[in-house]
């Protein structure tokens, strides 16, 4: 592919570097699929994401909820449900496409 002489600077959109922020944590993007099937306890969570640290989850899920996409709430008599809000489900169709991509691509 031959560049030509003349080209416009090459620019970043800002709002892909924003949800890179987010997404490209690891296990983000994990969590944001896996709660999109229903809400979920930490155990559950825990179970369904395998490999991730009880720290390591906490922190995501921390991170999460302070970014607006998953709330949590105590269930009574005491264990917390993580749920997507409507701005972590607006994520559940790229999710999918990323999902579809990756095993279209490794065949």
């Amino acid at each position: 592919m031959a560049i030509p002489d003349r080209v416009e600077p090459l620019a970043t959109d800002p709002a892909l570097i924003s949800a890179f922020e987010v997404l490209g944590q690891k296990w983000s993007g994990i969590i944001l699929h896996t709660l999109a099937q229903r809400p979920a306890r930490f155990s559950e969570l825990r179970g369904a994401v395998s490999g991730i640290s009880d720290k390591m989850l906490s922190d995501r899920l921390r991170e999460l909820v302070n970014r607006g996409l998953v709330t949590h709430t105590r269930l009574p008599p005491g264990p917390v449900a993580y749920a997507l809000t409507s701005d972590g489900h607006a994520l559940t169709p790229v999710l999918d496409q990323v999902a579809s991509w990756w095993k279209h691509r490794a065949g």
